[in-house]
């Protein structure tokens, strides 16, 4: 399989790359963010097309600790008589590359560095590595490190409006239908990513065995009552009903992920109280769906789901004076900041416990009104 290693790009979407013919396939390839279920899927569809291209190949690990950086080298440009088709998996590659693409580098990583851009562009064709550098991009000095032979897509943030274009392009990657009830209480309620969107819809694909979904479906599958729902948590935030915030909040699996997806749906939510407190503001008191199809992009919802939502925005934003959304704001990037820090195991969860309480405390706050 020719591969060309002068076309290295950077991928749009996921399915751009599941889309790309078998023979313009990236050999070097990665994939920033933190997603690991993405990276998983990438290394799924790698070893399916290389099954086929190649046949029988080795797959390598490789994951930062001491030495690793010396097998990575040595897998790449030792040729390997026993095992000259090889599959190279790079996992938590930030700290992998950090001493290497250092700017003030010890000699012997500088001299590893001079090495690889010697070498890599002239690495076997039958040779590909995938590498999952956990971080928000790509730094430069990676792309120079691989002399442009690497190709690579970085996750960005997904808005509402986003939604039902990233739903679709699933749909149709896997093959599946969805009444459209159920498409909407599937965007509403799964975390908005393309890694949790696939892993839920191959969920229900796995215990149905069929391809196409009612809402009973995707709330019997998707939605059990033991796995917590930040929706949930969201919407009984910004209402003010903390016994059914913390009742929901006991099926917490101590999972960042959990914590981060939450503070993310907060956000979106704080934003859609915003924007229609700001259309309440110039329309005397009223939220015409026209203008809240512009702000919010409501457009491809049900006429059902736009009275439903604009109900439950109106309702939720009396809850939120000014005073009070950017302090809700404030509350949020800290927590942000703290939770993609490191903070987890116990002293997170009682940090978050602390920081909710203290968000329910704004919203009773008379002083605040």
């Amino acid at each position: 399989m020719e591969t060309k290693k002068s076309q290295a790009r950077e991928y749009n979407s996921l399915f751009q790359l599941f889309k790309t013919p078998v023979s313009q396939i990236p050999q070097f390839f990665a994939y920033a963010g933190e997603d690991s279920y993405e990276f998983e899927l990438i290394v799924e569809h790698y070893r399916e097309v290389l099954q086929t291209a190649l046949g029988t190949f080795e797959v390598i690990l490789i994951v930062p600790e001491s030495g690793d950086q010396t097998k990575l080298f040595a897998e790449l440009f030792t040729p390997d008589m026993f095992y000259p088709r090889k599959l190279i998996i790079i996992k938590n590659a930030t700290a992998l590359f950090k001493p290497i693409l250092d700017a003030k580098a010890a000699n012997e990583w500088k001299d590893y560095a001079s090495g690889f851009r010697k070498n890599i562009t002239s690495v076997s064709e039958e040779i590909y590595a995938l590498i999952h550098y956990d971080g928000k991009d790509i730094p430069k000095s990676l792309t120079e490190l691989f002399q442009g032979t690497l190709s690579h897509f970085k996750t960005k943030v997904l808005y509402p409006n986003d939604y039902p274009k990233i739903f679709k392009e699933v749909c149709d990657q896997e093959q599946v239908h969805f009444e459209q009830n159920a498409m909407d209480e599937f965007i509403h309620r799964t975390p908005a990513n393309v890694g949790a969107y696939i892993k839920s819809v191959k969920k229900l694909k796995q215990y149905l065995h069929r391809s196409k979904f009612t809402l009973e479906d995707v709330n019997s599958v998707l939605f059990s009552q033991n796995e917590l729902n930040t929706n949930v948590l969201v919407e009984s935030l910004v209402q003010k009903r903390k016994g059914d915030f913390f009742k929901e909040f006991t099926k917490f699996g101590d999972q960042n992920s959990e914590i981060l997806n939450f503070l993310t749906r907060l956000t979106y939510k704080l934003d859609e109280i915003r924007k229609v407190k700001v259309i309440r503001a110039r329309h005397n008191g009223e939220v015409p769906i026209p203008i809240m199809d512009d702000l919010l992009k409501t457009g491809s919802f049900s006429e059902a789901r736009k009275n439903f939502v604009r109900r439950q925005l109106v309702s939720d934003s009396a809850n939120f004076t000014d005073k009070i959304l950017d302090l809700f704001y404030e509350q949020v990037i800290e927590m942000n900041i703290k939770f993609k820090s490191g903070l987890r195991d116990e002293e997170g969860k009682n940090y978050f416990i602390q920081k909710i309480m203290h968000l329910f405390a704004l919203l009773q706050d008379k002083s605040s009104k």
